[in-house]
């Protein structure tokens, strides 16, 4: 058959299956008239496109308990930082439109991955997922409920006391965009998580605030209402928080 070349079908004796040839082929990224800028912009598309393939194979990892929880939350945090750095090119950013339309455009299939970057925060920050290792506490041993309250490490608390203070300062110097407030946020959830496991009411809030933020455009900012509910509900879960360490 002219133009196909045949495969060997697995699972069946002496069958084979064809192939239109053209799919060996190796497909160029570039050709002579491709400019250096035009280059850079289709090998930061390259690297998205690797970034979320990569980041659907680590929530499936977690899921299946092939990785723990501190290895799923740092190749997570890693992951998107990338994703946002390779965004943050004006270039590549008019290229990729958005993620819809780069996964439909590339019949990329990954819904975990697609999921993940909509939320911008790992599933260990987003839930509140007991992980065995106590690697967020910085405990070891105790497992029951009673090191809610006795094995707090300190330096954990006060670092997320000061996360809480800055993002509330941030937000009182008017900070209003995505790229300055969800990292804080991010930051604040994430070592909310190494005090303790436990959940606490307006927990909950910061994680919709920060889903909130991460699905503004680049160009949006929260209005003055947001801010001061935000200042509010950051206030209520700061106050929560302690009652974690009675």
């Amino acid at each position: 058959m002219s133009g196909l070349a045949p495969v060997n079908h697995y699972g069946t004796q002496g069958s084979t299956r064809t192939f239109p040839s053209e799919l060996y082929n190796e497909v160029p990224l570039f050709d002579a008239s491709t400019t250096s800028q035009q280059r850079e912009t289709i090998d930061g598309l390259s690297e998205i496109y690797s970034i979320i393939i990569a980041l659907d194979h680590v929530e499936k990892a977690y899921l299946k308990d092939s990785v723990d929880a501190t290895q799923y939350t740092n190749s997570v945090n890693k992951l998107l930082a990338q994703y946002k750095t390779y965004l943050n090119d004006e270039k590549v950013r008019e290229r990729f439109k958005d993620l819809t339309t780069f996964v439909k455009k590339h019949n990329i299939v990954a819904s975990s991955a697609v999921i993940r970057i909509e939320r911008g925060i790992p599933i260990t920050v987003e839930h509140v997922i007991d992980d065995d290792s106590d690697a967020y506490s910085g405990n070891s041993g105790d497992k029951s409920g009673s090191r809610k309250n006795k094995n707090v490490n300190g330096k954990n608390v006060a670092e997320a006391t000061g996360n809480f203070i800055t993002l509330i300062d941030a937000l009182k110097l008017n900070y209003k965009a995505k790229d300055q407030l969800h990292p804080l946020m991010a930051e604040l959830l994430l070592s909310i998580n190494k005090v303790s496991r436990q959940d606490f009411e307006y927990r909950q809030k910061l994680v919709d605030w920060i889903v909130k933020i991460n699905k503004m455009k680049v160009d949006e900012q929260l209005t003055d209402t947001e801010i001061r509910e935000l200042i509010f509900d950051l206030d209520m879960a700061y106050k929560n928080f302690y009652t974690l360490l009675e």
